[in-house]
């Protein structure tokens, strides 16, 4: 069986209110464009078979709309209940797809991390078409961060998060599932907050 037709969608998780950057940092200014377009192209030429980006944000789903019409995007109207929404409101335009039963993973990203690579994004996939039934975890080091693929077996429990709890809570429970994809240090810089910013333009 060839692996590589094993099914795969990616989830941009973009309805965060910003309250430690003090404002929407998704559109904040980073190299001459707004921050999450770092994220929102790497998904469009991901090897992911379904593309979504999940915001509450009117001004992120028109320039969607207008840069990057392959991503399917999904509204969030109750940002305030948490990641576990976004995550939720993602999966589930993925399963509610007419080949949502077909998908075997599910990739989900962040969009603050504007240093990670193309080429780390396919070794990420390579990962899971070796390990499709494992979590395949970007890491550095003894850190574990994103972007993460959740394979099927999880989907159920990643429907049932609850809160700001995203799929840490997961990969903290099922240790043995998880096989780590090593990256650059700069490619899992998040920029949480001004001074983040404002280190992260000096790299």
């Amino acid at each position: 069986m060839n692996n590589f037709r094993k099914k795969v969608a990616i989830i941009l998780l973009a309805s965060g209110f910003g309250k430690r950057f003090g404002k929407n940092k998704l559109l904040e200014e980073f190299h001459g464009r707004p921050l999450f377009t770092f994220a929102a192209e790497l998904a469009v030429n991901s090897p992911a078979d379904i593309k979504v980006i999940v915001t509450q944000y009117n001004e992120v789903e028109t320039l969607v709309k207008t840069q990057y019409p392959s991503l399917l995007t999904v509204r969030n109207s109750w940002p305030e209940e948490g990641i576990s929404r976004s995550i939720r409101l993602g999966l589930e335009t993925v399963l509610w797809n007419e080949e949502g039963e077909k998908y075997e993973g599910c990739c989900f990203m962040v969009c603050d991390q504007p240093f990670f690579k193309k080429e780390s994004m396919e070794h990420l996939f390579q990962k899971f078409y070796e390990f499709p039934d494992c979590i395949s975890v970007c890491s550095s080091g003894a850190r574990e961060g994103n972007p993460v693929i959740f394979p099927k077996c999880l989907f159920k429990e990643l429907l049932l998060l609850k809160g700001d709890r995203g799929g840490k809570k997961i990969i903290k429970k099922y240790p043995k599932l998880v096989r780590r994809v090593e990256v650059s240090e700069e490619e899992l810089y998040d920029m949480d907050n001004q001074i983040d910013k404002i280190n992260m333009e000096k790299t």
